[in-house]
């Protein structure tokens, strides 16, 4: 057998690479009266492609969208690969168009820039691929969750198979990351009739990959647990 065949057999029996799955998505907001280029990395986040703030992450206040790390999110009849893969293109919604958006330059605690921007908070309620938000005691735009409730009562994006009274949006264990809370953590679950976005308080200590669920009257969502540092890097079994 000739040098070159034995060759092809070995390069044929090789395990295929898989190519890594992109959900991002590229376009363009005008901040603060100027355009700037964009890369949407999920419906409610962007990174800064040029300008003064180049490089920057940024998170959009006002509404969320459901985690497109993965398959996390489940309720109802809905599976959490079916609403990871709704979550998959909310990126490319927010992306559609040039939205008008404005920040006065506050961080959050993951030091990315805060910006609203109103009219695509209420697109992405009106499609089914966002949720109306609000934290700290803020209300949400009435607007907003007009949309929500529109996109409901049309069984649009994520509400084709039914609603929930209260979508998890964060998962926290105690001990995260190795920080001392004194036993005690939260987890944040917005309710979808009011839009607050609501701390729920617990002593539980979450394994990665473990499912938690979280009842709002009666009515039960839930989210796969996997610490902020394993979701994009090296990521455990139940992302892939």
């Amino acid at each position: 057998m000739s040098l070159v065949l034995i060759s092809l057999l070995v390069l044929s029996g090789s395990p295929k690479k898989v190519p890594k799955e992109k959900h991002d998505a590229y376009g363009a907001v005008i901040l603060n009266g100027t355009r700037v280029e964009v890369r949407w990395t999920d419906g409610d986040s962007f990174n800064i492609k040029e300008g003064e703030h180049k490089g920057s992450g940024t998170r959009l206040v006002g509404y969320n969208t459901l985690e497109a790390y993965g398959p996390v999110h489940s309720w109802g009849e809905w599976t959490a690969r079916e609403l990871y893969e709704l979550a998959k293109k909310s990126s490319t919604v927010a992306a559609s168009q040039e939205w008008e958006c404005s920040t006065d330059f506050k961080r959050d605690g993951y030091k990315r820039l805060l910006i609203k921007c109103p009219k695509l908070a209420v697109e992405m309620a009106r499609s089914g691929h966002g949720l109306a938000y609000a934290v700290d005691g803020e209300k949400p735009a009435p607007e907003v969750l007009a949309a929500q409730q529109e996109a409901i009562k049309a069984k649009r994006g994520m509400w084709e198979k039914g609603t929930t009274n209260g979508v998890i949006t964060s998962l926290h264990s105690v001990g995260e990351d190795g920080d001392d809370d004194g036993g005690e953590a939260y987890n944040r679950v917005v309710d979808t009739r009011t839009g607050q976005a609501l701390k729920r308080k617990h002593t539980s200590t979450y394994g990665t990959c473990e499912k938690v669920c979280e009842k709002t009257d009666e009515q039960e969502s839930c989210m796969v647990y996997v610490p902020f540092k394993k979701r994009y890097r090296g990521q455990p079994d139940c992302l892939k």
